[in-house]
């Protein structure tokens, strides 16, 4: 039995389209209201406070992803969330520092001769403090929703470029059957 173009293929097409064009402009929303929380939160602090000084140096900071990325084997993306590092960001302090303080000079010297790679934390928005302003929060997680969306996206138009592909090997096949040229055009 060989597949036949039905409405139904088409309406699938055009749905597809439909959706393909509304998550467009659901993400260009998203980045424009990420980008306007972003410069009321540079307001709020003041202009140097959210700058390119804030952002870690190569090599002396290691930065770990929130989030992966995963690649199915039928070229499908999926968004997986990192657990956060228990041992970064703010924790309770050892009880008898003190002691601490009193290590030899040996040992002293040889921490300082190896290089400080430090882990950050993995919020970046402990970066800026511990109470980073409500409008840098809401740019942070009107961007992650932007990541969300550009793989929904991605999904999206992979399946409407294979629908679409579906939908151009039946109209072939219809055109064979019929003996019709793809060039030849009703004139009325």
């Amino acid at each position: 039995m060989n597949p036949v173009v039905t409405d139904e293929n088409v309406f699938e097409v055009l749905d597809k389209i439909s959706d393909y064009e509304q998550l467009l402009k659901e993400l260009c929303t998203i980045i424009q209201d990420g980008h306007i929380l972003l410069s009321r939160a540079q307001y709020d602090l003041g202009y140097s406070a959210i700058n390119s000084t804030y952002l870690p140096e190569p090599g002396v900071h290691e930065i770990t992803p929130t989030s992966l990325l995963d690649v199915s084997e039928n070229d499908r993306f999926s968004l997986h969330s990192v657990k956060p590092d228990p041992k970064s960001g703010v924790r309770k302090r050892k009880k008898g520092g003190c002691e601490d303080k009193k290590k030899s000079g040996d040992e002293k010297s040889e921490e300082e001769k190896k290089p400080s790679k430090t882990k950050l934390a993995e919020d970046p928005l402990n970066w800026f403090g511990l109470m980073a302003p409500t409008s840098l929060i809401q740019a942070q997680t009107r961007f992650k929703s932007a990541i969300e969306r550009i793989v929904e996206i991605s999904n999206l138009k992979q399946e409407l470029q294979e629908s679409l592909s579906d939908f151009e090997t039946l109209t072939k096949d219809l055109q064979k059957k019929c003996d019709v040229k793809p060039d030849e055009t009703n004139e009325d």
